[in-house]
């Protein structure tokens, strides 16, 4: 098999409503809602979905089956992620152990700057708290403070705008660029690289430049009461 068929056949996977695709992008999205990601795939399937239809060879409605497939991953994984912060932080922290993640889970807990900031009451908040790398800890207080029905509709706001973002780039590429379609899927990677070294840069630069003592007085812990006590 060669670069130039196994191309093809992604372009093909993204370009017909196969029942495969959409259980992809709902286990993705659902594992994602427990910080479990994989890199490139979903953005990249915006992208060229955006593309194709663009460029004509999708319909909306094909567009709109596979998002409502990926919300309704966010929503189960997040109903799950929810639920489970309801019985205390032990099963928590014993999921991120087997999955080896355990510092991964400190570090979204305990590093959420803006946490303070945030207005429970408000979806459109939790959404952009969501956006800005808060997704977990406004889970789990969320659930601890019985809040369904505002995580629910943040979820929704938040992938409303995420999602967008990049089936517009690709919107615009397949609308008015002549780029092959082959050929828009290198760029994706291209650019999908470029983003994420960009954020890795910037997180490492404000990591720097803040001081450790104001790091450690004024990040809000985030504590989960365990129910088993």
């Amino acid at each position: 098999m060669n670069l130039a068929y196994a191309l093809q056949q992604i372009m093909a996977f993204t370009a017909t409503l196969d029942p495969r695709m959409a259980v992809l992008l709902f286990v993705i999205c659902a594992i994602g809602e427990f910080g479990i990601s994989i890199p490139y795939v979903l953005e990249s399937v915006w992208l060229l979905v955006g593309y194709q239809l663009g460029a004509s060879m999708v319909s909306p409605l094909h567009l709109v089956g596979l998002w409502f497939a990926a919300q309704c991953g966010r929503q189960v994984g997040a109903m799950a992620l929810y639920h489970v912060g309801g019985f205390g932080s032990t099963p928590l922290i014993r999921f991120y152990d087997k999955l080896r993640m355990t510092r991964f889970f400190s570090k979204v807990t305990v590093e959420a700057h803006a946490f303070n900031r945030i207005n429970l009451s408000s979806p459109f908040s939790v959404g952009f708290g969501r956006l800005f790398g808060m997704r977990i800890p406004l889970t789990l207080i969320l659930g601890a403070k019985k809040k369904l029905k505002t995580l629910s509709m943040g979820i929704l706001i938040a992938s409303i705008i995420w999602d967008t973002i990049y089936i517009a780039v690709g919107l615009t590429v397949g609308a008015t660029a002549v780029v092959k379609p082959l050929y828009m899927f290198f760029y994706s990677l291209v650019g999908l690289t470029l983003i994420y070294l960009i954020t890795f840069l910037v997180r490492r630069v404000i990591r720097h430049l803040k001081p450790a003592n104001s790091s450690i007085s004024h990040q809000p812990t985030l504590v989960i009461e365990d129910k088993n006590v």
